[in-house]
């Protein structure tokens, strides 16, 4: 029934071809890139199978075309025109491939990471001097035209093994060839995705099967091309000339230190799922939804005035955990940029000596947390899939605050000292789900949201009943905040800076570590890498888009295609090119009045309008040119 399939042999020798090419480009990126060879044989291995993910990835989608035009059941296939077609196209795209793999062989030591569409710029950039870069890199245009030659001469062996014959195109042929779509569909399929992941396979999921340094090695350009076509890229800015950027905004900081512990302490972040400003009492006169937390807070370092960094769970984590903030359309994880060179707090804490990691009680991949973590060194990653108690599921996200908070509490107490730790909670977030045990124990609130806020203050109480037990406990300091805030019902929260409110406070049993106190600058998700850092006495240079706690007094978003700069009282909105509005909460806590115009805020608005350039220029800057490490 299966003999004569043979447009479905010319297909699987043609795309076994290309990935052999795909391969030695592999090899020779490995060859001109020595940065790799500090790696054990077995690594660069495991790199290399690793790599056959993407390359069969980045085949499929550059030949998609070409596979569907193979496998379609008519007769017109056995037509000499039709398969010069075939043959150019095939030559056409794959030699495409080759080159954009042999471009980064040498630029990626100038760029430190996989090309995307960037390439087209730099194209345009180069298109002065292309008769420079052929004469200094000579060889790789060699190097071309013998693996273009290579797929030139292979096909035509392929071709003369796998003739085709003319074929009598009764049912029985018919039937096969349609039983054999439906395989070659599903593979198909599943292997432009990289699998039967939640999400297509990206960038991230290199650092996640593997380490972050051989990221490179592993996706090849074809593949970072096609992802970086469905992105938004960022744009060089010239606001200022570089000495005067410098002076207003510097990403690589030194700390100043002002922390005189000797010891290191424990590090363990909190990250609470939509946990808005409106729902805790400590800050609302008491009517919220957290009576533990508010307990907690009369004990800590308090910021009055703290912000999320965007409205979504993948902007929220960047930033906390990389102090990456998401001012630009894409959230990083899914942007042009996200192959770059990116340390986060795990990864600065571990060349101190901390034990380091990240627990989610979400879905493995939800978000790529995990391919974020792994790209940013930030230590081990505990997903649902290594949560023992599968009953704990709620059958939508994850598993429920109280029993994972309480897996999370035995875990740290597992860990060697000193170690930093964050958890990121789930159970306030739709469809707000507890327990059907606890479903008595809190009452609804006037948002669906809020049931689910006190289900998860509970849970933190328990966490805390336990942890306190620990030997480690008097030696750690903990930081509560969310990812960002959700549905409001107050008016203030529900203006374009209120909507970013999030609660942001610091704890420690031991005084000597966190004295409480209340602090009334303005604070961001960014601000809390360099603040970490502070606490542990990092004494490196660093790389933060925030800033240290004692000297940042400013947090910005980009919303609905603006910038929003607050230094509160002050809201500053700028959209790329010029301001478009003003606010004082001070007199104007619902920002009804715009007061650009006023000449009373003359000053005040000329400075934050340098501030606001400072910033994106300096942030597209980094991105584009891979600058996010000291």
């Amino acid at each position: 029934m299966f003999q004569k399939l043979y447009f479905q042999k010319l297909l699987f020798f043609r795309m076994l071809l290309v990935l052999v090419v795909y391969s030695i480009c592999r090899i020779l990126f490995l060859i001109f890139n020595p940065a790799f060879y500090q790696f054990e044989c077995s690594e660069l291995a495991f790199a290399f199978y690793v790599g056959l993910l993407f390359d069969f990835s980045a085949i499929i989608y550059s030949n998609s075309l070409l596979i569907l035009l193979h496998v379609i059941p008519f007769k017109f296939r056995e037509n000499n025109k039709y398969q010069l077609f075939l043959k150019w196209y095939f030559y056409i795209v794959n030699s495409l491939a080759v080159l954009l793999n042999l471009i980064d062989t040498e630029y990626y030591r100038f760029s430190g990471k996989r090309s995307g569409l960037e390439l087209i710029k730099m194209a345009e950039e180069l298109s002065g001097v292309w008769k420079n870069y052929l004469i200094d890199y000579w060889y790789i245009l060699i190097i071309l035209v013998i693996l273009i030659y290579m797929l030139f001469y292979f096909y035509k062996i392929i071709d003369s093994k796998n003739k085709i014959q003319k074929i009598n195109y009764i049912y029985s042929q018919y039937k096969s060839e349609f039983i054999i779509l439906l395989p070659i569909a599903l593979i198909t399929f599943l292997g432009a995705r990289g699998g039967v992941n939640l999400t297509p396979i990206s960038t991230f999921d290199a650092a996640r099967i593997s380490r972050a340094e051989l990221v490179p090695l592993i996706v090849n350009t074809p593949f970072q091309f096609i992802v970086s076509t469905q992105q938004v890229g960022l744009k060089i800015e010239n606001y200022f000339p570089n000495a005067v950027l410098e002076k207003y905004y510097k990403p690589i900081k030194n700390l100043t230190i002002f922390n005189n512990q000797n010891s290191k302490p424990n590090i363990v972040i909190l990250i609470v799922e939509s946990m808005g400003k409106e729902y805790v009492g400590y800050y609302n006169n008491g009517k919220g939804y957290t009576p533990f937390i508010d307990s907690l807070m009369t004990k800590s370092l308090v910021f009055n005035h703290a912000y999320a960094n965007g409205k979504r769970s993948i902007e929220g984590i960047p930033a906390i955990e990389a102090s990456l903030p998401t001012w630009m359309e894409n959230d990083y994880p899914n942007s042009y940029y996200q192959a770059n060179k990116l340390k986060g707090i795990g990864s600065y804490l571990s060349e101190m000596g901390y034990q380091t990691s990240f627990y989610h009680g979400g879905k493995n991949g939800t978000m790529s947390f995990d391919n974020f973590t792994a790209i940013t060194n930030g230590g081990n990653y505990y997903g649902k899939n290594e949560y023992p108690n599968p009953a704990d599921f709620d059958k939508h996200w994850g598993i429920f605050d109280e029993p994972y908070l309480h897996y999370f509490a035995k875990q740290l107490s597992t860990n060697k000292t000193p170690f930093f730790s964050s958890v990121f909670t789930l159970s306030s977030h739709h469809p707000y789900s507890i327990p059907s045990h606890l479903s008595n124990k809190f009452i609804e609130g006037t948002l669906p949201i809020h049931r689910t806020i006190k289900y998860s203050d509970f849970a933190l109480q328990q966490f805390f009943a336990t942890v306190k037990k620990e030997p480690w406990y008097n030696n750690t300091i903990f930081i509560v905040t969310a990812d960002h805030s959700a549905e409001n019902e107050k008016p203030y929260y529900q203006t374009t800076q209120g909507k970013f409110e999030i609660p942001m406070f610091v704890f420690s049993a031991n005084s000597n570590l966190v004295k409480p106190q209340i602090n009334q600058n303005t604070i961001q998700q960014i601000d809390i890498l360099p603040m970490v850092l502070n606490y542990v006495n990092y004494s490196k240079p660093f790389f933060s888009f925030g800033s240290i706690v004692n000297q940042t007094n400013w947090a910005m978003q980009l919303t609905n295609g603006f910038y929003q700069y607050i230094s509160w009282p002050y809201v500053y909105h700028f959209d790329g090119k010029k301001g478009i509005g003003f606010f004082d909460l001070k007199h104007d806590s619902l920002m009804h009045k715009n007061e650009l115009e006023n000449i009373k805020y003359k000053l005040k608005i000329e400075n934050l309008d340098s501030n606001v350039k400072c910033i994106i220029q300096q942030y597209n800057f980094d991105l584009i040119n891979n600058k996010t490490t000291e």
